[in-house]
């Protein structure tokens, strides 16, 4: 059959949607934000700068994601949007779209995660339009593509084929469920979970979440005029369908961490290498000083560690130290410290770890070692400070948490108010020796015994 450009001439939206009003603006003076609350609810807030002469990004959120879903529903609803990406929205196909967008830079794509769900998405200042666009589609156009889902499990179906072999994601899968209690949400997904799959639940999902746009606020950063963006902002976001009034549910997913020292090994995979996470539940309640006091003392084990187990002993590969939690939902945390080395050395590094965490909780840090992580942030929020993807990530994120968006201008204050006394105090917190985990991942041909 001869080819034929179908996508000549096409729209992404052949009739464009009528356009919502602005009902309320606000400005922000000391950001340079303008707030704008549109008349179907949706807010969106807007910081136009001179970063990059090319760049418009844009994100949103809405309180739900799965945490509203049971365990029974959680594997659907996981996969909705992956499942969408690859149906398409609006009538077309991923391919369809790249054809018909081809010279364009602009795109959006939907996520949903534990706790939130929005669209996000980048264009050049010519093309926000059709990112709009894109975001309007997810919205209110995903499609149901039978033959989308057949090739969803095909690929699922190839990825998941030799997950079973594979040594990280065993050991991967066993840490998340050890660090859980087993939630069902730290399972991975497995070869014989595929015929549970159902595309109807799936889309049924997915356009529930996205039903009330009152839900969702909506973040743009980048080169754009507040003048100039309004009217897209209106035809585009004040049109998504709304029941005129916030009706989020806020969920809890209940993740729980053992109370007690649990040590576990995975023999797993031939290559002489061991990986091993140590493992410790920190919940800081999500208030800002405590958390960020945490990462602090997260840099300054790191540090130590790096000096300790690398340069003095010699003995691994790599070493990180890390601070994770559930925001915006409170109640779990962690801090982990993860280590790679030869599996003959596994007890002695971690050995090594433990005493090393042990000391800096009776000592603390070196007036030197908090001075070193007041520096590098300081230095980092330099830079960061003229990127656009900073400003849309802590406007985003100062709203989700409901703190005073301002307070992104005091950082650099934040990192002078550390000091030995509170950094010391994170470490004594937040690294129980009395509730931790140690999981480590040897080679199934060689299985020393672990020093306990």
């Amino acid at each position: 059959t001869a080819w034929r450009d179908e996508m000549g001439g096409r729209e992404l939206i052949a009739r464009k949607p009528a356009p919502g009003k602005v009902t309320s603006r606000r400005e922000i003076a000391e950001l340079g934000v303008t707030v704008l609350t549109l008349s179907n609810g949706v807010e969106v807030w807007l910081k136009p700068t001179d970063f990059r002469n090319d760049q418009i990004m844009f994100s949103s959120y809405a309180r739900g994601g799965l945490s509203l879903v049971g365990a029974d529903d959680y594997l659907n609803a996981s996969l909705a949007t992956s499942f969408v990406s690859i149906a398409g929205v609006g009538g077309f196909t991923p391919i369809d779209l790249g054809k018909l967008l081809a010279g364009r830079i602009g795109g959006a794509s939907a996520y949903v995660s534990s706790y939130s769900q929005g669209i996000n998405g980048s264009s050049t200042p010519k093309d926000l339009e059709t990112a709009l666009q894109l975001a309007y589609l997810h919205f209110t156009a995903p499609n149901a593509n039978p033959e989308a889902f057949e090739l969803m499990k095909r690929r699922l179906e190839a990825s998941l084929a030799n997950q079973a072999q594979s040594p990280g994601a065993v050991y991967g899968e066993r840490v998340r469920r050890i660090n859980t209690l087993d939630h069902y949400s730290a399972r991975a997904l497995r070869l014989e979970d595929l015929s549970r799959l159902d595309p109807e639940k799936m889309l049924a999902f997915y356009k529930q979440t996205f039903a009330n746009a009152a839900n969702f606020t909506f973040f743009f950063v980048g080169t754009f005029t507040v003048d100039s963006v309004t009217p897209l902002v209106e035809q585009y976001l004040g049109s998504l369908p709304s029941k005129g009034s916030p009706d989020a549910q806020k969920g809890d997913m209940r993740l729980e961490f053992p109370r007690s020292v649990v040590r576990e090994t995975v023999a797993k995979g031939q290559e002489p290498r061991s990986q091993t996470v140590i493992t410790f539940f920190a919940d800081t309640g999500l208030e800002e000083l405590e958390t960020h006091r945490l990462q602090a003392a997260t840099e300054v084990l790191e540090k130590r560690l790096r000096d300790i187990l690398r340069e003095q002993l010699g003995g691994t590969y790599s070493v990180g130290v890390n601070y994770s939690n559930t925001s915006p939902q409170p109640g779990y945390g962690v801090t982990s410290v993860q280590f790679g080395s030869s599996p003959e050395n596994v007890g002695s590094l971690t050995a090594a770890v433990m005493a090393e965490i042990e000391r800096l909780r009776k000592e603390g840090p070196s007036a030197e070692d908090v001075q070193a992580v007041k520096e590098a942030e300081k230095n980092d929020l330099q830079t960061a400070m003229r990127q656009n993807g900073y400003w849309l990530n802590s406007l985003q994120t100062m709203h989700l948490l409901g703190r005073d968006p301002k307070r992104i201008l005091q950082r650099a204050e934040r990192a002078d108010s550390l000091t030995q006394e509170n950094v010391h105090a994170a470490l004594r917190k937040y690294f129980p020796s009395e509730r931790h985990t140690e999981v480590t991942l040897m080679p199934e041909t060689k299985n020393p015994q672990r020093s306990q």
